[in-house]
């Protein structure tokens, strides 16, 4: 009995080990970049996990000689927009391909994944090129319409997988009660489904935030830059601006690790789930 509980013992502490190094691991990066960006010039290069010398000369000079509360504001205005209409696509399109299932759904379904597979470089000359004639090239409305093509489909065959777990059983009772498709889908469809639905627009919301290679080749102004090509302007051909760089990069974590850290349980469940059946 006694080697039973030291046999369960030991495994309970390696795991906890386990689970206490590969924390450390996953946060030794966020702590380094914040760190390093409020360590001295003089010491930044030095190896120093403590550093002796702490300062806020990197956010000051952020904040004072970069536009940094516009790129900022040009982030969350398209990663807010890009989320909204993904949700709203990916639910109807979801619903449509997983309750109302006909031989052309199924290949636009099939289809839909299929657009998923190409790269976004691939996209980028043909979007060029059509945002180009509708005079949609360093707008914000353009670089919306390009992040969707990539969020969207996704989204949609996700959505989809976890909306077949759902028992049709619920909608059934929710037709007999009289209710019509649109108010089973809200009232009784989305309820059960939110942990999938709070997934898909956490990953819309993170792709588009950090999305660097379509505002990189769409937008040309500085008033239209996001943060991420904003962050990358600190890096030139030969000199790169540590201070500003790293100051801006923990600028551009604290959004997403703070929308993380609020909605992860759901995040996890929804991920779960859509990945059981597709």
């Amino acid at each position: 009995m006694m080697r039973i509980l030291e046999s369960r013992v030991s495994r309970r502490v390696l795991l906890a080990l386990a689970i206490a190094a590969a924390t450390l691991y996953s946060a030794f990066p966020f702590y380094w970049l914040f760190i390093s960006s409020v360590t001295a010039p003089s010491q930044l290069f030095s190896g120093a996990l403590f550093p002796s010398v702490l300062t806020l000369d990197s956010y000051v000079q952020l904040f004072s000689s970069s536009p940094i509360l516009t790129w900022v504001g040009n982030s969350i205005l398209v990663a807010v927009i890009v989320t909204s209409l993904t949700v709203i696509v990916a639910v109807l399109g979801a619903y449509s391909l997983a309750f109302f299932p006909t031989r052309f759904g199924q290949a636009a379904g099939k289809l839909i994944l299929f657009t998923y597979m190409f790269p976004g470089v691939v996209v980028v000359i043909p979007a060029y090129t059509l945002l180009s004639r509708m005079g949609l090239v360093d707008n914000i409305v353009g670089l919306i319409l390009v992040e969707l093509v990539l969020t969207v489909p996704f989204c949609i065959w996700m959505l989809r997988s976890f909306f077949l777990q759902v028992p049709k059983e619920l909608l059934e009772a929710g037709r007999i009660d009289g209710a019509s498709r649109m108010r089973v889908l809200w009232s009784v469809l989305l309820p059960v489904a939110r942990p999938g639905v709070i997934a898909i627009a956490v990953f819309a919301f993170i792709f588009s935030w950090n999305e660097y290679l379509f505002p990189l080749v769409l937008i040309n102004s500085d008033a239209g830059k996001t943060l991420p090509l904003g962050v990358a302007g600190f890096m030139g051909n030969l000199t790169v601006q540590w201070g500003p760089l790293l100051a801006s990069g923990v600028v551009a974590v604290i959004p997403v690790l703070i929308l993380f850290l609020f909605l992860q349980r759901h995040l996890v469940e929804g991920l779960m789930a859509g990945a059981v059946k597709g």
